[in-house]
């Protein structure tokens, strides 16, 4: 058998066989059944090996197949009727040693197997050593059982030969029901245009060029069209040197297997329907992260990061005095009484309103109707069922989250050195007006003037202490108000990610996992 084709067949089969792995929702029940079926009829025809191809002749009644299976077989092998169906149960001719396996797995009773080879023949066999040529019940048997053991048999076999007569060749029923049903097979089909001796050579050709029309519009566009007549035997060289063709590339097998589970995996495929273009990134997501964050309070939050900053940077890095006076401003995360860090972030972030949460799941439940709205019901069900476990979580998972995020109370190296400054200037302002003061109380009740240099270095102190302190101060608060934005902003973000997370496990990975799931079982298809 071809190594690639049987590559390609154990590769549907295991995508096949993942597929009816699902949910019994996932599949219907018919495709489930064929689906199985088709994987038990493949392991079973590749178990059997290459040594022989199986074709079957079927055909109506009155086609005249039973008289162009003899011709082909070169014995009287079949029996051949008129009027009436007399072909009742398969009659196979087995060229070569052996086949009974293949015989055994095809139901095809004993007594009605031939072995087509004498010592008569000398070489003229040879060319069709293994093959097993099957004659069909008629599919249009008026009796039931008939039909039933024809359909069975044209769905095993390696290669179909269809066998028409002038008079039915258009039939409706042979079109719709077999040859358009089997237009995956084309390539693994040959329409025999029979009983041509009662036609003239002109309507010979119309009617082969009808036929053909008729099977390109059927999808059968690669299936072989040939003439023949059992009575002149014309055409039967041709179709015995098809036949030999067949065996000899020992393909036939493989090659029906493929198109049978090519089909398939396009049949499951339409039930699964088309998969979620871009899973990882869902349309919404980032909608929902930001209606979770401030159902999470992380603005809140981040402001009161941006408040505290502030109170401690002015209380470190502000003007001495106004700092002392604010000691007893209180602090947003309350951390002057101890608290420790849950307690803290507890206090300063608002309670999940109702509406809050409204607005969540109302967001979350249309994010994941929208990125699976391309999905069949059953994967719906399931993205939905998956979202309702979700939204019972949503207010423990969101505390949860915000929680776990350490804040850390920052504290740079230039606060040390403001301080410094704010109270070397300090100390110089203070120091320089004393010195004023004193100057200017010994001018006016002393006995006599101070020398000009005390005037002179006390207002240099004063200024350079005001001066430095206005400065300091100055810089101080453009830094302070830096810091805090940039306080607020590390821990907005590191909140908004927490959340993301949340907002991923509880609501995007589940509908994720679904997705990819319906995307994985439809890839393992093609």
């Amino acid at each position: 058998m071809n190594s690639s084709a049987q590559t390609e067949i154990r590769k549907l089969a295991e995508g096949i066989r993942h597929a009816l792995s699902l949910s019994d929702d996932k599949l219907a029940g018919d495709v489930r059944t064929d689906a199985q079926n088709l994987l038990d009829r493949a392991e079973d025809r590749l178990g059997l090996g290459e040594d022989f191809t199986v074709v079957a002749f079927a055909g109506s009644t009155g086609s005249g197949k039973s008289s162009l299976f003899n011709a082909v077989a070169g014995l009287e092998i079949a029996r051949v009727g008129v009027r009436r169906p007399t072909t009742s149960r398969p009659t196979a001719c087995v060229w070569g040693e052996g086949g009974n396996d293949v015989l055994d797995w095809l139901h095809v009773p004993e007594r009605s197997r031939t072995w087509r080879e004498s010592a008569l023949d000398g070489d003229d066999q040879r060319r069709l050593h293994g093959l097993i040529l099957l004659d069909l019940p008629d599919h249009d048997s008026t009796a039931a059982a008939h039909r039933i053991e024809s359909d069975r048999l044209v769905g095993l076999v390696d290669v179909v030969f269809w066998v028409v007569d002038p008079q039915k060749y258009a039939d409706f029923s042979l079109h719709s029901e077999y040859l358009t049903k089997l237009a995956e097979n084309s390539a693994n089909m040959v329409v025999v245009l029979n009983q041509i001796d009662k036609l003239s050579p002109e309507e010979q050709k119309a009617a082969a060029d009808h036929l053909r029309q008729l099977l390109n519009e059927d999808g059968l566009s690669e299936t072989n069209v040939r003439i023949s007549s059992a009575v002149t035997r014309e055409g039967i060289p041709e179709i015995r040197s098809i036949l030999a063709d067949t065996v000899d590339s020992k393909d036939a097998a493989s090659e029906r297997l493929l198109a049978d589970m090519q089909a398939m995996a396009k049949r499951i495929r339409k039930e699964l329907g088309e998969p979620v273009a871009s899973p990882d990134e869902l349309a919404g997501a980032s909608r929902l992260v930001e209606t979770m964050s401030e159902a999470a309070g992380v603005e809140a939050v981040a402001q009161t990061v941006h408040d505290d900053y502030i109170r401690r940077a002015y209380r470190k890095t502000g003007y001495p005095v106004l700092a002392w006076a604010q000691r007893n401003a209180p602090d947003p995360l309350g951390a002057k009484h101890g608290q420790d860090r849950d307690e803290l972030v507890r206090a300063s972030v608002p309670a999940t309103t109702k509406a809050q949460s409204s607005h969540v799941r109302l967001m979350a439940h249309e994010l994941i109707a929208e990125s699976v709205s391309t999905m069949p019901q059953a994967w719906q069900n399931e993205a939905a069922e998956a979202e309702k476990k979700s939204t019972d979580e949503l207010s423990e998972n969101l505390d949860s989250a915000v929680t776990a995020v350490e804040i850390t109370r920052q504290s740079p190296g230039w606060w040390s050195l403001a301080h410094t400054l704010q109270i070397v200037f300090f100390v110089a302002s203070i120091v320089g007006l004393l010195g004023i003061i004193a100057s200017a109380l010994v001018a006016v009740i002393g006995s006599g003037a101070l020398p000009a240099w005390c005037w002179i270095v006390s207002m240099g102190l004063f200024l350079i202490g005001v001066i430095g302190s206005f400065v300091t101060s100055l810089m101080a608060k453009s830094a302070r108000a830096k810091g805090a934005k940039e306080a607020a902003a590390e821990v907005d973000g590191r909140l908004r990610d927490a959340v993301g997370r949340v907002a991923q496990s509880s609501y995007l990975n589940p509908v994720k996992s679904v997705i990819g799931e319906h995307r994985q079982a439809y890839e393992m298809l093609g």
